[in-house]
């Protein structure tokens, strides 16, 4: 550390050490390109929400930083986080297209006026709540992953399954008009009684179902789908229990799968974890779109676990969560257990449940 201008000047040895430093207190795998994702989205704005958006850190990750990077003045906490030092950290670019949000297609091409009937439907959802660790992607980032099955050939005439949908990514795909058959599998029965009722009015073969996906699947379900849709609880647990079940779901070779994973909650090392987890199990990656879904803000954003934590409490004046989009295809059917995932869903990276 050296001093310059109006304070002190970091250097990379600088990132090194307060990765090495985190690593240590917090036992979590922080590396020094963290740092100065975090140092680099702290140059683009002051607003913390912003912030986790743009450094695509864990949000675990960023308080710690945060806190070492004000230990060492470089960083003054007040109503924002304000930079006190000149960075070596590249302030993140912002090109995304406007008209898609940087998705690379729009949902409203779907046939069916699925993106007219859809936009209604969703108004009349059921709120999103903690109890199930809810959050709801925009109608327009529903939309979008069903236009993208829809380019991959994986809707028409196919039977699909939605693990988890409290998006409504089931009511979105059956709408088109293209699915053989649609079952959702939900552990919230408001999100059954919804769907059911959303079914019955528009006359779509939707089916929908209360399961905990912590159960096994019912042997009905075992190798019966071509497409499954999923977003995660991003424990270790939580990926065998939703994208595992999604796996046993498919038929075999050709089928794929649709899942949400995020920065804010997984750490790239997670991510490396989730990829050898597919390959082990016959799934290659042929597709990641980042930054794909956008969360609304959710009502109980206050009782999150992260929020004591947090070095400014306030409320998110605009979305500021986001997950990426991955397909995944099978190239041999996919034999895992179908026995009850026992332990704790979350792990020591969630911080919005």
């Amino acid at each position: 550390m050296e001093t310059a201008g109006k304070g002190v000047s970091v250097n990379k040895e600088a990132l090194v050490q307060v990765a090495e430093e985190v690593r240590r207190a917090t036992g979590l795998p922080v590396g020094w390109r963290d740092v100065e994702r975090t140092l680099g989205a702290l140059r683009a704005t002051r607003d913390l929400w912003e912030a986790v958006r743009l450094s695509r850190v864990p949000l675990r990750f960023l308080v710690p930083i945060w806190e070492s990077l004000a230990r060492r003045g470089l960083l003054r906490v007040e109503e924002g986080l304000d930079l006190l030092a000149e960075v070596p950290a590249p302030r993140p670019g912002e090109a995304a297209c406007p008209a898609c949000e940087g998705r690379g297609l729009v949902g409203e091409r779907l046939p069916g006026r699925a993106a007219e009937r859809f936009f209604a439907w969703a108004k009349e959802r059921p709120e999103a709540i903690q109890d199930f660790d809810q959050g709801y992607v925009t109608p327009e980032s529903t939309l979008a992953r069903v236009a993208l099955a829809w380019n991959w050939g994986d809707l028409e005439g196919k039977e699909v399954l939605v693990l988890g949908d409290d998006d409504l990514t089931g009511l979105a795909a059956a709408l088109t008009g293209l699915p053989k058959r649609v079952v959702v599998l939900d552990a919230d029965p408001r999100i059954v009684r919804f769907l059911e009722r959303a079914a019955k009015a528009e006359g779509l073969p939707l089916e929908a179902h209360v399961h905990d996906l912590r159960e096994p699947l019912p042997e009905a379900w075992v190798h019966a789908f071509h497409t499954f849709f999923t977003d995660p609880v991003e424990g270790p647990l939580g990926l065998q229990a939703f994208v595992g079940r999604g796996l046993l779901a498919l038929e075999g070779e050709g089928c794929a799968g649709y899942v949400g994973l995020t920065h804010v909650e997984a750490s790239l090392a997670k991510w490396a974890d989730f990829q050898r987890f597919l390959l082990e199990n016959g799934a290659v990656i042929t597709e990641l779109r980042d930054g794909f879904h956008v969360y609304e803000n959710w009502g109980y954003i206050e009782q999150m676990r992260a929020w004591p934590w947090l070095p400014v409490k306030r409320r998110p004046e605009k979305p500021w969560y986001t997950s990426a989009l991955i397909r995944l295809e099978l190239l041999r059917r996919a034999d895992l257990e179908n026995a009850r995932v026992e332990g704790d869903l979350q792990d020591e990276e969630a911080t919005t449940y």
